[in-house]
């Protein structure tokens, strides 16, 4: 909440770690990546004046969630290293979990992202969180594990999600993935997944071979102002 203090007539408006927080999570929904980091920095440093952290924990999970997509990952992994795990509730593990795991998974070291799934157990776990695990699980040729989870994400009313890493675990197992990352495609550009629309787009171009899947995934990259994965796109549109 905004806290407004009246002194001497002036209003004087202070906002909580909640409030930047909040605009960044906008920002990240509507792709502007360099915006979001900007209130996520100035959530990060009201989060530490408050003492908060439970707050410090998700803003620095956002950060490197963040810095993941745009594929730094040095970065990110410094970010992931700052966060005091043992602090957060569960809802902040979770999302904890499930962002470390996309860091491991999009780099492919499936095998360490399919250690923080073992390691990890939520009540009510989102279907995010079952689909990276689903990634970390086929990548590591464990493949029994992969369909289990997936057919967990079946049970959160979550199609976009489902579509998505069932397109993915197919594709880690050697199956024909092409119309399942097309229906995964058709419902990310639904819901304005926009992260997730140029992921598609790109493994699109490289299991068919078709440029044109490139060029619309670097396209989709360079708006949302991501270098390297728009540099990686582009390359293959060449």
């Amino acid at each position: 909440m905004v806290r407004i203090i009246l002194f001497f007539g002036v209003q004087i408006i202070f906002a909580a770690s909640g409030d930047f927080a909040y605009q960044a999570k906008k920002y990240f929904s509507q792709g502007r990546y360099e915006a979001a980091y900007g209130q996520y920095e100035f959530a990060l440093r009201e989060a530490r004046k408050e003492a908060d952290l439970v707050a410090e924990g998700r803003i620095l999970t956002s950060m490197a969630t963040l810095a993941t997509h745009a594929m730094e990952y040095e970065e990110a992994k410094k970010i992931f290293e700052k966060v005091r795990i043992n602090s957060l509730d569960e809802k902040s593990r979770e999302d904890f979990y499930k962002a470390y795991m996309e860091f491991y998974n999009l780099q492919g070291e499936h095998r360490n992202a399919f250690e923080i799934a073992n390691k990890s157990s939520f009540k009510k776990a989102s279907a995010v969180f079952l689909g990276e695990a689903a990634v970390a699980a086929a990548g590591s040729k464990n493949n029994s594990e992969a369909d289990s989870y997936i057919k967990k994400i079946s049970k959160c009313n979550s199609p976009g999600q489902l579509a998505f890493y069932k397109a993915r675990v197919a594709d880690l197992k050697g199956e024909n993935s092409r119309e399942l990352y097309e229906n995964a495609l058709k419902l990310s550009v639904e819901k304005k997944q926009y992260f997730t629309s140029a992921t598609i787009l790109l493994r699109l171009s490289e299991i068919t071979g078709d440029k044109d899947y490139a060029a619309r995934s670097a396209a989709v990259f360079s708006e949302l102002g991501l270098v390297k994965p728009f540099q990686k796109a582009n390359e293959a549109a060449k």
